[in-house]
């Protein structure tokens, strides 16, 4: 037997064809991962039936339709702008639902574009960027944080122009790296912070001199000039409603330590692929992701501080920054979805490892581990999103029986959907009622302060932020106002008591019963 061993040329040649084959099937799988946002006719993602709700409501106040122009005005000056300007634009070509799940198809294939930009910024290892594919479809997408994952892109290209201005600066790449801040503001609040905060951080690593460092700044603090003008603007038009922060508290909310222990250790990791325990073998496979670099012998970057400033960054949050806080629900747990991009970006490969990694079992067949793992964790959400389809086909029957241009009170008594493992799956469903026949529902994002389209002042609805009808035993007619309502969409899994519209003001009768699913009408009141 002939155990010479193969020349170089030919050992060269093989890598290559692998390497292309590698890129092509990674192509591949990024392009097919698209049809997620279009398997189920009504995405199962959490808060998208509000984000739905804005733009259509956006639409019909521009062009003079809105049968509730009295109730709520527009609000231009906002950093969900970009999200929502998008939408609006498509929404007179194409139904808001269609505008939106394009438009996250859109921002996934920014994600994963700008995770490559990033690494080869750094120059890091080309076999890693598998790991920028699942990462978007974690907490931020099953929650349906619409604007937030249309801004996270445009923030991972901002560090991409963050790092180039600070290695050498220029006023051409300062102005570009302005111009790129602005389109951050105007994309989220949250994301802009971290990207400038990450960004400025780069310029001590590149430049000693205080007073160089005082010119490289220049764009931050005229992009912190913006942030202190929409302030300005908040204070001023009447914009902050008393009680409408999240949870009705703008206290902070840190939920360190969870019913199992310290669970930001471990759910972090898995908020990188899914948003509860019942998915916790997922947590096995971001671990697996994160151990990928060491298994393929990647280099770590430590002579390039920028390159671990991002992931500091993140473990920063991921350990300290609040749960809740000044209005925002679920801060740290979104950012989640930086995890695996700025992870990938602190190794190279090693060209001294290269022959013993061509030896070793476990370095070979890391890249198809990585690869199969993507495909069944894409094909795993694909089969419950047409699952989801068949789930919901209920709720249309509900939303025909309805009249257009009314208003609707949401009693969400079972939030949690049996096919999608995410507890708020239906929390705000009926907004697509809003969303497409023109009506009015509360709860109503029109509360909360980024929003596009906002109550006015004068006009505040009596169903504010908070669990008031988070059972039906709880519910208070009186409270909510309930003679403002034509119908209510009530989701329940258990029989509802006789008495749950009892009043003494209105007849209220059940107009349509389907599965998991109840809509009542208020008829004639005295």
């Amino acid at each position: 037997m002939n155990t010479a061993p193969i020349p170089p040329i030919v050992a060269d040649n093989r890598n290559n064809t692998g390497a292309r084959l590698g890129r092509f099937l990674f192509l591949c799988t990024v392009l097919l991962a698209g049809a997620l946002f279009w398997i189920a006719p009504r995405p199962p993602m959490g808060d998208l039936p509000q984000h739905a709700a804005q733009v259509s409501m956006l639409h019909d106040l521009v062009t003079g339709t809105s049968p509730w122009a009295d109730l709520v005005r527009a609000n231009f000056f906002t950093p969900y702008l970009l999200g929502y300007g998008l939408a609006f634009v498509l929404s007179f070509v194409m139904p808001v639902v269609s505008a939106l799940k394009l438009f996250m198809m859109l921002a996934f294939y920014a994600y994963v574009a700008a995770g490559v930009a990033l690494r080869k910024e750094y120059d890091a290892d080309a076999r890693l960027d598998w790991l920028y594919v699942p990462g978007f479809f974690g907490f931020a997408y099953q929650y349906g944080f619409y604007t937030y994952l249309l801004a996270v892109p445009v923030g991972l290209y901002f560090l991409v122009l963050a790092r180039r201005f600070a290695s050498a600066p220029s006023v051409a790449r300062g102005i570009g790296l302005a111009v790129a801040g602005v389109v951050l503001f105007f994309s989220h609040g949250l994301v802009f912070l971290f990207a400038c905060a990450v960004g400025a951080a780069f310029i001590p690593c590149f430049i000693r001199q205080p007073a160089r460092i005082a010119r490289a700044v220049v764009p931050y603090v005229l992009l912190g000039a913006l942030t202190l003008a929409y302030l300005v603007y908040v204070r001023h038009n009447d914009l902050v409603i008393p009680g409408a922060a999240t949870q009705a508290s703008s206290d902070m909310t840190w939920d360190w330590k969870g019913p199992i222990g310290w669970h930001r250790v471990y759910n972090f990791l898995l908020y990188t692929l899914a948003s509860e325990m019942k998915d916790g073998y997922f947590f096995l496979g971001a671990v697996f992701m994160l151990a990928a670099p060491w298994l393929l012998r990647a280099k770590l970057n430590y002579r390039d501080p920028t390159a671990l400033l991002p992931m500091l960054a993140i473990v920063f949050i991921w350990f300290c920054a609040p749960s809740d806080a000044l209005g925002i629900a679920l801060l740290y747990q979104r950012f989640a979805i930086f995890l695996l991009p700025v992870y990938a970006l602190m190794f190279q490969a090693d060209p001294a490892s290269a022959s013993r990694a061509a030896s070793s079992a476990v370095t070979r067949l890391t890249p198809i581990v990585l690869a199969l793992f993507c495909w069944s964790y894409l094909g795993m959400l694909a089969v419950r999103d047409h699952r989801f389809a068949v789930e919901n086909a209920p709720f249309e029957t509900l939303l025909s029986a309805t009249e257009p241009g009314q208003r609707a009170l949401s009693l969400i008594f079972a939030p949690e959907s049996t096919t999608i493992h995410n507890l708020w799956t239906y929390h705000t469903y009926p907004l697509w009622y809003q969303a497409e026949r023109q009506g009015f529902v509360d709860f109503n994002f029109a509360f909360f302060l980024p929003q596009i389209v906002r109550f006015r002042p004068d006009r505040i609805p009596a169903v504010r932020p908070g669990p008031q009808e988070s059972t039906a035993d709880g519910f208070d007619w009186h409270a909510v106002d309930g003679r403002a309502y034509r119908y209510f969409f009530v989701r329940h899994t258990q029989p509802l008591p006789a008495t749950l519209f009892k009043n003494d003001e209105c007849e209220v009768v059940l107009v349509k019963a389907v599965p998991d699913w109840s809509l009542f009408e208020r008829r004639a009141c005295h």
